[in-house]
This record gives structure tokens, C-alpha cells and sequence, in this order.
């Protein structure tokens, strides 16, 4: 199955201007979920950047990439944390590479693990600070932020036992459902009907 111009419009339409969580079970559907995302995003035309802090799109690159043509492949950035790097200058990095750009940011639970060291406490104010930071920038230049994140991990407590995953505008369980995936609302809204199926390339 192909994609249609106005149907991938109405995928990543919605999503301007927000920051999204996009809620995983576990690495299959992440394997997916990448090769669909980079798929809907560069036959539109839609250049995206993905903040690849697990090496997981970069070592997948023959599986997520397999479906492009060499022109689509060439509208996707790959930026891989350094070991040692500070991770708040990736974040800068991310910002910088422009303001036509989606953001896909893999993986949110790697994001807060790997903020500043330090007490839980200051954890969890560096990553809230990075996640606001993020959703100014998605509003003022009406662009979407996506995280992805391992729901077996949502519970890593941000204050009050919210998970981290409430620091985005939405969130969005994603499952596999025959050649599609599923996208529904948990919180937040998007699309007519609070749901979106894309098809697996």
C-alpha cells in the first residue's frame, strides 16, 4: 500500500505545533514505527531530523531506510550522540538543524536516564526544562516533536507519580495491526476521531 500526498498531510498535520509522546511495547514495534514514520515524512516531502540517542535508527539504517528512494533518504538526519558528549548540547544540535524540520527524538527514556547526573530531583527539572524548551519551539514554528518511548518504562516517576511521558502535549499509544499501524490518543487529541492508521512500507 502507498501513500497519498493528502493522506500523509493528514498524519503529521495534526501533530504541528506539539510535542508527542509515541507510546511503544517494545522494539518490534519501534522497528516499525521508524521505518513508517521516515517513510510518511519524506515521500511528502517533509525533511525530519532524528535525535538517535540509542543508536537505534542509525543501526537499523538498512531496515528504515530500505523503502526510500535515494532523494527521500536524503531529507533525514541522523545525529548520534557521542558517548561522552554533553546531551544538552544535542539537544542545541537538534534545534539548529532547521526550522522546516520534524524532530524525532529516540528515545524518551534514554533522554531522561541520560540528563546531567546528579539527584532524581535535578533529573527531573533538566528533562522538564529540555521537554518545555521543545514545545516552544514546536509552537512558535508550528513544528512536531516526537519522542518515542518504551511503555513497560512509562512509570519512571516525574514528581507526583506522573510519568515523563505527561511532559508532552500528547500521547499516543502505537500498536501493529496487520500491514498498518494503529496511532490512538491516550492524552491529548489528534485527528478527527483520535486515531490514525499508517501503513507499514
Amino acid at each position: 500500500m502507498s501513500f497519498g500526498v493528502s493522506q500523509e498531510n493528514q498524519f503529521i498535520r495534526p501533530l504541528r505545533g506539539h510535542t508527542v509522546t509515541l507510546l511503544v511495547g517494545g522494539r518490534p514495534t519501534n522497528f516499525v514505527l521508524a521505518r513508517s514514520l521516515l517513510s510518511n515524512l519524506t515521500r511528502s516531502g517533509i525533511p525530519c531530523t532524528v535525535l538517535d540517542i540509542d543508536a537505534f535508527y542509525s543501526s537499523n539504517s538498512d531496515y528504515v531506510t530500505e523503502s526510500l528512494t535515494g532523494e527521500e533518504a536524503s531529507l533525514i538526519e541522523f545525529l548520534v550522540p557521542d558517548p561522552d558528549s554533553d546531551l544538552e548540547s544535542d539537544i542545541g544540535n537538534l534545534l539548529g538543524s532547521g526550522s522546516d524540520r520534524v524532530l524525532i527524538v529516540d528515545s524518551l527514556n534514554s533522554l531522561y536516564h541520560l540528563m546531567s547526573t546528579g539527584k532524581h530531583n535535578a533529573k527531573n527539572r533538566s528533562l522538564a526544562f529540555v521537554i518545555a524548551l521543545l514545545s516552544f519551539v514546536a509552537k512558535t514554528e508550528s513544528r512536531a516533536v516526537l519522542f518515542t518511548m518504551y511503555r513497560r518504562e512509562r512509570r519512571n516517576s516525574f514528581g507526583r507519580a506522573k510519568s515523563i511521558s505527561d511532559l508532552s502535549d500528547l500521547a499516543v499509544a502505537v500498536s501493529q495491526k496487520g500491514r498498518a499501524l494503529s496511532l490512538k490518543c491516550e492524552r491529548g487529541s489528534a485527528w478527527p476521531a483520535g486515531d490514525f492508521a499508517i501503513p507499514i512500507p
